[in-house]
């Protein structure tokens, strides 16, 4: 779902707002860019290929953060031996600090 930065209506399809008319397709690109790196990190790491399936999931992660973009690059640093990224991760998603 894409929230209009016009009006604030929730769009489920665009390419225009349903409210507003205003042009969402660059939005709406850049999800559909968004979901298929997801699909590709996953597909990675069902392959073994941690390195990949952790830049994917970087590059998901940096076009719009949320749990599963978050999780996905958490595991990828530990399968990377990137310790201090994944430990990042789960000290920002539990709102902790560090011992």
């Amino acid at each position: 779902m894409i929230r209009c930065p016009a009006c604030k209506a929730d769009n489920e399809q665009g390419p225009a707002c349903r409210r507003c008319k205003a042009d969402l397709s660059l939005l709406f690109a850049l999800e559909a860019r968004r979901e298929a790196l997801l699909a590709q990190a996953r597909a990675d790491f069902a392959a073994g290929r941690w390195r990949q399936a952790y830049a994917s999931a970087l590059e998901a992660d940096a076009l719009r953060r949320d749990e599963s973009s978050d999780r996905l690059v958490a595991v990828a640093a530990l399968m990377c031996r990137d310790f201090h990224e994944a430990w990042r991760r789960y000290l920002t998603r539990t709102g902790s600090t560090p011992p």
